[in-house]
């Protein structure tokens, strides 16, 4: 993604207004795009258009953030994959080999999304809805569309198309809502989510149109080169599942323990915390910009400049751009960590004026403070994990999502049979160890990283 990061520094260096407004948004797209568009389609929809969803709002809520929920934990391994892929044939300059990957990764996705909606939808009656055929169609649709469009949200890094990415984000929210409250008021849940879902659909499509100028699928045969880094990058499918499985463990888990079951169904929910979790993933968007724009750009631009010459250079040379490789790798994440200890610090001093705001004055403060304080250690845990990777430190990486994962499943397991009841806290002693365990090693061996990379060689 560093190379989408340049992109956008370009633009900021303009110093205008219109230019800051213009990476704001880019860099919303670029890293939250899918998942903000969920939010902020279904706060409008709530908001404006709840008449359209009034046979049963909790299943068209519930409905959706399964869907967004099991999208990421099911194929985020895939997502990692298909990431690296990209960005090697970019770098060899293979441009015929990238839509081949695409047209063969949405093989992958669409025959298993498929496949697993059929199976799940198998195992729940939905008579109570109206128009249940509809529902069914639609939900399977949906979790097809979503998938597709976290794939376009990886290929999208390939373009600079940014006004008509812009427009094709826009025009996709604006037609899932329209979709929503017309078809919603005739066809009842079925039809609205048929209609958020025609929205979605149009994003994917229009990407795909956007992508075609600059990177032309010519046929639909299959890219075996791509399958083949499943087996050799397999740890990467690890830590995109891993670690997406521990950001949503903890909101199963208490699904199950103390949520509420849509009858007849294997829907459950825990709205006490449903809703601060989906308002506290927001809050991490400005640092994850902040990290795409800033802080990996200035590393990877020193990184680069240390990997390449490492066996060419004198080894004064060496040390020197080692010296610089950790010096910015210091600045991006103390940068980092600052920037997202202010901003949350900012949002917890003003959290009921934020949520007067946003119209949820009857959300519980206790669980969106502890809330806001995971996403730290989560976005942290994150950036860390990508530097760890940058060093081909693979299995420090790997082992900090497991420990994202089984330490979220721990202390969320104590916690359940202690009966302290403040969700949050697994989450973000999960993150912690996350961050913790990867930010020891990053300080261990960074400074020796030229001696590790000899001793592999």
């Amino acid at each position: 993604m560093a190379g989408i990061g340049f992109e956008l520094y370009k633009i900021l260096r303009k110093g205008t207004l219109s230019s800051i407004l213009k990476v704001l948004f880019l860099g919303t797209v670029i890293v939250a795009g899918p998942w903000i568009l969920s939010v902020l389609s279904m706060y409008f929809i709530q908001k404006y258009a709840y008449n359209a969803i009034s046979e049963n709002p909790v299943i068209f809520t519930v409905t959706i953030v399964y869907l967004y929920a099991f999208s990421l934990i099911i194929f985020g391994g895939i997502h990692y994959i298909f990431s690296r892929y990209i960005a090697d044939m970019m770098y060899i300059e293979n441009d015929e080999a990238i839509p081949a990957a695409l047209v063969s990764v949405f093989y992958i996705v669409c025959a298993l999304s498929v496949i697993l909606s059929v199976i799940f939808i198998w195992f729940n009656d939905f008579s109570m809805l109206s128009y249940s055929a509809l529902y069914k169609f639609s939900l399977c649709f949906l979790f097809v569309v979503l998938n597709l469009i976290w794939l376009m949200l990886i290929y999208i890094a390939l373009l600079k198309a940014y006004n008509r990415i812009f427009f094709s984000y826009l025009f996709g929210v604006l037609i899932s809502i329209a979709g929503v409250y017309y078809l919603g008021r005739l066809y009842g849940v079925a039809g609205a989510l048929f209609g958020y879902a025609l929205g979605q659909f149009v994003i994917v499509l229009l990407l795909v149109i956007v992508a075609q100028k600059s990177y032309p699928v010519k046929n639909f045969k299959i890219n075996n080169e791509f399958f083949s880094y499943f087996k050799d990058y397999k740890y990467l499918f690890f830590i995109g599942m891993f670690f997406n499985l521990g950001i949503w463990s903890d909101k199963i888990i208490y699904w199950f323990a103390y949520g509420t079951n849509i009858r007849n169904t294997l829907y459950y929910y825990y709205a006490e915390y449903d809703l601060p979790v989906f308002l506290a993933f927001l809050t991490m968007i400005p640092a994850l910009i902040y990290f795409l724009v800033v802080s990996e750009p200035g590393f990877h631009k020193d990184y680069t400049k240390f990997i390449k010459n490492i066996l060419g250079d004198t080894l004064a040379d060496i040390r020197q751009n080692k010296k610089r490789m950790i010096k910015s790798l210091r600045r991006g994440t103390s940068q980092l960590i600052l920037f997202q200890v202010v901003w949350t610090i900012g949002l917890s001093l003003n959290l009921k004026e934020f949520l007067a705001f946003m119209g949820y004055e009857l959300i519980n403060t206790t669980i969106l403070n502890v809330l806001l304080i995971a996403v730290f250690f989560h976005v942290l845990s994150l950036t860390l994990q990508i530097f760890l990777l940058y060093l081909e430190l693979r299995t420090e990486a790997l082992i900090s999502t497991v420990l994202y994962f089984t330490g979220n499943i721990i202390f969320t397991y104590i916690f359940i049979v202690l009966d302290l009841t403040v969700p949050g806290i697994s989450y973000m002693l999960g993150a912690l160890c996350s961050a913790s365990y990867a930010a020891y090693h990053l300080i261990k061996k960074a400074p020796v990283i030229d001696y590790i990379i000899f001793n592999r060689r």
